[in-house]
C-alpha cells in the first residue's frame, strides 16, 4: 500500500472541501463551477508524438486522448475584471509502439500519467451581446504527481522471448506551470454561465523521464527520454447561477 500517495490524496481532498466551503462562505463574491477539458495532439504546440531509435529497437511515444476534469472558483472583482481558481484530476494517455528487428509486428502499450493541478489566472471580460461575452485569461498552475508509472508485456516467438516494459518516473512531486486561455461565455439568468473555449498547459520543465526497455532473452536494451507534459484543450464548462436573493444583496 502507497501510504504516501493515500497522504497526498487526502491532502487534496481536504483542499477541494475547503474551497467549496470557501464558495458559500462568500457566495456574494464567489461563483462555482465544473468543468471538462479534453486534450488535443498538436504538432504546432508539440503535444504530439515522438520516435525515439536506439539502434537496436524503435521506440514511439504517442499521445491518446486525455483529460482534465474539475471544478473552478471564480471571484469577481469589476465587471471586466475575475480571478480564478480550483482545482482537477489530469490523466494524460499514452501509447508506445515497439519495433524490433526479427519481430515481424509491432508490440504495443497502453499506460497513463495522473496529476493534480491548481491554477490560478486573472481574467479580462469584453461583452459582445446581450448575453455573451468574451474572456482572455492567463496565469499559473501548480502541478503535483502523486506517483510514478510502470508497465510491461512480453512476446514469444520459437525459442525467442521479447519483454518490453516503460518506466515513467516524475520529475519532481510538485511543479509550476503557465496556462493561457481563451473563451466566449453565455450569461442567462436563471441557468448558470455555459463556456466554452481553449486553453494551452506548458510546465517550465520535463514532467517526467521514460525508460523504455527491450530485453531479448534476458538482454536488455533500454532508452530515455523526457516528457514534456505540455497539452492543449478545448474547455467546456459550467458555472451555476446566483439566487435571486443574492443578486439583491449585492444592490444594496
Amino acid at each position: 500500500m502507497d501510504y504516501r500517495l493515500m497522504g497526498k490524496t487526502f491532502f487534496l481532498v481536504c483542499f477541494m472541501v475547503l474551497v467549496a466551503y470557501l464558495a458559500r462562505a462568500q457566495e456574494r463574491v464567489t461563483t462555482l463551477g465544473i468543468q471538462f477539458k479534453p486534450m488535443i495532439p498538436s504538432q504546432f504546440f508539440n503535444t504530439d508524438g515522438e520516435v525515439f531509435d536506439n539502434g537496436e529497437f524503435i521506440a514511439e511515444l504517442t499521445p491518446r486522448f486525455g483529460h482534465n476534469f474539475g471544478m473552478v472558483v471564480r471571484h469577481g472583482i469589476t465587471r471586466m475584471w475575475s480571478i480564478e481558481t480550483g482545482i482537477s484530476l489530469v490523466q494524460r494517455n499514452f501509447t508506445i509502439n515497439w519495433q524490433v528487428p526479427g519481430l515481424n509486428s509491432e508490440v504495443s502499450s497502453r499506460y497513463r500519467f495522473v496529476s493534480y493541478e491548481i491554477p490560478l489566472q486573472g481574467l479580462v471580460y469584453v461583452r459582445l451581446g446581450k448575453q455573451l461575452w468574451m474572456n482572455a485569461s492567463g496565469g499559473v498552475c501548480l502541478d503535483m504527481y502523486p506517483s510514478d508509472i510502470a508497465t510491461s508485456t512480453s512476446v514469444r516467438r520459437d525459442t525467442m522471448v521479447y519483454d518490453f516494459s516503460q518506466d515513467t518516473f516524475r520529475r519532481r512531486w510538485i511543479q509550476v506551470a503557465i496556462l493561457a486561455n481563451y473563451g466566449f461565455e453565455w450569461r442567462t439568468r436563471k441557468s448558470g454561465f455555459l463556456y466554452l473555449g481553449a486553453s494551452f498547459h506548458r510546465p517550465f520543465q520535463e514532467i517526467a523521464y521514460t525508460k523504455s526497455t527491450v530485453t531479448i532473452n534476458t538482454n536488455p536494451s533500454s532508452v530515455v527520454y523526457e516528457l514534456a507534459g505540455s497539452y492543449l484543450t478545448v474547455d467546456l464548462r459550467y458555472f451555476f447561477h446566483e439566487d435571486p436573493q443574492r443578486r439583491k444583496a449585492k444592490g444594496n
